[in-house]
């Protein structure tokens, strides 16, 4: 069995421009292998991990994997309410997180408190739809 790497991170290509969106989660388009950001109607099988640098156009990136054991950064989206550790956190615009509710795509934990456009420390979980009860 080949080993490809030990740690959860994989460098692509960055799509569009991404400067700015560190801390975001991300698709990637697998014919070009280049990574956008996802979105609010993003699926678990769309979001492909978490953008751990920005970068322009064509740049390389690194993107952490959702299996990945550490504590990561996720920006907060500008439309989120307040959160405190222990939130869950969905997808919103522009890959960046927001408040799970009772749909979309959950993708972190919150470790820390913050609140609209912060980034905070939260621990990833495998993409999964959230549906309401």
């Amino acid at each position: 069995m080949a080993i490809y790497h030990q740690h959860q991170v994989v460098r692509l290509t960055a799509a569009a421009d991404l400067s700015g969106s560190e801390g975001c989660f991300v698709t990637v388009n697998g014919s070009a292998g280049t990574v956008s950001p996802a979105t609010a109607s993003s699926t678990p099988a769309q979001v492909f991990g978490l953008l751990a640098d920005a970068g322009a156009a064509g740049a390389p990136v690194d993107v952490v994997l959702p299996g990945y054991a550490g504590i990561v950064g996720v920006r907060l989206h500008s439309g989120t309410s307040a959160v405190v550790p222990g939130d869950r956190l969905s997808v919103a615009a522009n890959g960046q997180v927001t408040k799970a509710g009772a749909s979309g795509t959950l993708v972190a934990v919150a470790l820390a408190a913050g609140s609209a456009g912060q980034m905070i420390e939260a621990r990833l979980v495998e993409p999964v739809a959230l549906a309401a009860s």
